[in-house]
């Protein structure tokens, strides 16, 4: 998977119109992450890139730029 194709799959796994987030857009003014969109995002890596990531990773990140770069070099 490309850097490019997360963010429709990202909008989709929320319940998001496609275009709705990009990479600069805060963590924080997304209503639609919570929870479970953390733990289904965690799946998603996992089951796309075979990578483990901890829910501490996550909580660090303020920009959907610095969720992705928690993928690193998995992408295509």
């Amino acid at each position: 998977m490309k850097r490019s194709e997360i963010i429709p799959e990202l909008e989709n796994v929320l319940g998001l119109e496609v275009g709705t987030i990009n990479e600069d857009a805060n963590i924080v003014d997304v209503p639609q992450w919570d929870s479970m969109a953390i733990l289904s995002f965690i799946a998603f890596v996992e089951d796309q890139f075979d990578l483990v990531l901890e829910g501490d990773q996550i909580a660090e990140v303020k920009t959907f730029k610095e969720l992705f770069d928690l993928i690193g070099d998995k992408f295509e």
